[in-house]
């Protein structure tokens, strides 16, 4: 009956006829259903204009059928939207892990550079402490030797050993798994 009543053109239509409104739905809700007796045999079935149970329905049947196709088409619709929606959330959802994954390869890649980065401060600190003990003014052998050319020997030494303590340093590191 629910359905009959949203049949607009047809209620229209019945209302234009100069009949009163057949879709009214305030009546009894005894007068739709079908009565049984006993024996579970139908007596007849109650018209929506108000008749009683011992009447047959000679004057209504709702037309319902091209609503039942509208809505049908409306929940095709509707669900094929929502299919749409569900999509595009599974979208959203995959595009989000992939900009994680991007963002944790990009916080990697900069906790590798920070580690690379405060083991060479490391080593050059321990050249740079090299540097001062021989810039101190204090007597060593080193000083009385000839001055030529130690300087630049000692400079490449502090040097070179640098570098290589920094190489040693790497290749722990990826041995270790620390960088990649």
């Amino acid at each position: 009956m629910d359905m009959a009543a949203m049949h607009l053109t047809e209620k229209l239509a019945y209302q234009a006829a100069g009949h009163s409104s057949r879709f009214d739905i305030e009546k009894e809700p005894s007068q739709f259903c079908e009565e049984r007796d006993d024996d579970g045999v139908e007596e007849g079935r109650g018209s929506l204009e108000g008749g009683s149970g011992n009447e047959t329905s000679a004057g209504f049947t709702p037309k319902i059928d091209e609503l039942e196709i509208l809505l049908e088409a409306y929940f095709v619709q509707i669900e094929g939207t929502l299919n749409n929606l569900s999509t595009l959330r599974e979208y959203v959802d995959d595009t989000e892990d992939y900009i994680n994954i991007m963002l944790d390869d990009k916080q990697n890649q900069l906790l590798q550079m920070g580690i690379m980065m405060s083991t060479g401060t490391l080593v050059v600190s321990c050249a740079i402490a090299a540097t001062g003990v021989f810039g101190m003014n204090i007597g060593i052998p080193l000083y009385d030797a000839a001055t030529t050319g130690v300087f630049w020997q000692v400079t490449g030494g502090i040097v070179g050993a640098s570098a290589a303590i920094y190489l040693v340093a790497l290749l722990c590191y990826r041995r270790s798994g620390i960088l990649q």
